[in-house]
């Protein structure tokens, strides 16, 4: 086996014979994906999808083979091609985690801010009576807009039937795709929108304020009048079903979405995340201020809200409010969330691009390392939140329990100091 093994490595099939082995490979999967959209006739059914569309609009699909973030099957089937090595991944180098400094350029806040204020000169009546109906900010919503089509501009090249069903089969979120799937069918059988005018990210999403099928059924609405629920098309529509999906969702309008703070000396990092907060004038009683000495508003004392350190002490802080768990709903990140709050201040009130606490320099781990990390904690008792490589709010609670354990400096963001002393002490056991 193992002169086999170099035999192989040596002496390589022929293009020919690996084109070969690709074809016969993804030819297996392709039977296997026909035979699975079949399989979904009955969940479709049961949803409302005609026979008629059902058929019109998946016989002969294929797969899309070129979008991201997918997990053929290897074997094709169990007993079938395996996966030719032409087709397997190559090592690359191992990807960090996001930074959050990196989502928060000046450059790009800056363009968005701009682009915002001009669309909001444009579109001004419309948006008036967007944020009058459903009380969330036209400059929330704005900033949604631009963050995710670049005001309509970003270039959405995929068929979404193509991507969901491709995702929904072999997608490393498969099932949360399959209701998607039959959702983008319903969109087409009741005439809301043509399978070509249904283009869409690779993810699916479509339109200007890039929504998912499930979306759409529960939050578009026709806002221009003409009896068209269209956010491909039509902006008063798409931006109104945005705004209603954040009303929907318990946008609070008598709220911000968050405010900047300063921490006192030696606070206690690990106070941070939704399942600990405190009504304001609690955290004022704990030493927290709001950035450039302004004051909270007196009538929002009460207000229940939370913590929020995207870089733990090495980076802005924040106390969020109901809408920032709102946001979240939109696309689950705290940086995207604060990344739209802070576009939306940027457009209503002119606010600089740099926020008043300042990032400080991080160590960078490879999303493999820090997933590691995550798995001994959990297997130490901790809750980390998702186990996926990326550092949340539960992560980051568990990094300064650690770093209180080993008598390190209290910073909750990962260090090479923590994690390898972490890692270290796993594999010794």
């Amino acid at each position: 086996m193992a002169l086999a093994v170099s035999l192989t490595a040596l002496f390589p099939p022929s293009p020919a014979r690996a084109a070969d082995a690709v074809a016969t490979y993804k030819k297996a999967v392709e039977a296997q994906f026909a035979q699975w959209l079949q399989g979904l006739w009955p969940e479709a059914e049961a949803a409302g999808v005609s026979r008629k569309t059902f058929e019109t609009q998946l016989k002969g699909l294929k797969l899309d083979w070129s979008l991201p973030q997918l997990e053929p099957p290897d074997p094709a089937y169990p007993g079938g091609p395996a996966m030719p090595q032409a087709m397997k991944p190559k090592p690359k180098p191992q990807a960090e985690f996001g930074v959050p400094e990196n989502y928060f350029k000046s450059r790009s806040l800056n363009a968005l801010a701009a682009g915002g204020r001009v669309k909001y000169k444009q579109l001004a009546p419309q948006l008036t009576a967007i944020q009058k109906q459903y009380g969330v900010p036209a400059s929330i919503i704005l900033a949604i807009w631009g963050r995710e089509t670049g005001f309509g501009q970003a270039a959405l090249p995929y068929d979404a039937i193509t991507a969901i069903a491709t995702q929904a089969f072999m997608g490393r979120r498969a099932e949360e795709f399959r209701p998607q799937l039959i959702g983008a069918l319903k969109i087409i059988q009741l005439g809301h929108a043509t399978r070509a005018e249904m283009k869409s990210s690779w993810a699916g999403a479509m339109g200007h304020t890039q929504f998912l099928p499930g979306d759409f059924e529960d939050y578009a609405v026709d806002f221009d009048g003409d009896g068209d629920r269209d956010i491909w098309s039509s902006v008063p529509d798409a931006l109104a079903s945005a705004g209603n999906s954040l009303h929907s969702q318990g946008w609070d309008g008598k709220q911000p979405w968050a405010y900047e703070i300063e921490l006192p000396k030696g606070f206690d990092c690990t106070l941070q995340g939704p399942d600990q907060a405190l009504p304001i004038r609690e955290w004022i009683d704990l030493g927290v201020r709001r950035v450039r000495d302004r004051p909270f508003p007196e009538e929002r004392l009460g207000d229940w809200t939370f913590l929020v350190l995207p870089a733990g002490m090495k980076g802005p802080a924040f106390l969020a409010t109901t809408n920032f768990s709102v946001l979240k709903l939109y696309n689950n990140s705290d940086v995207y969330a604060i990344f739209v709050g802070h576009v939306a201040d940027m457009i209503a009130y002119n606010a600089p691009a740099e926020f008043v606490g300042e990032w400080q320099p991080v160590e960078r781990f490879t999303r493999d390392r820090m997933l590691r990390f995550q798995e001994v904690l959990v297997a130490q008792g901790h809750d980390v939140g998702k186990v996926d490589g990326l550092v949340g709010f539960k992560t980051r609670q568990s990094i300064g329990e650690q770093e209180k354990k080993f008598k390190l400096p209290l910073t909750c963001y990962p260090s090479e100091a923590l994690v390898g002393q972490v890692l270290k002490a796993a594999s010794a056991q």
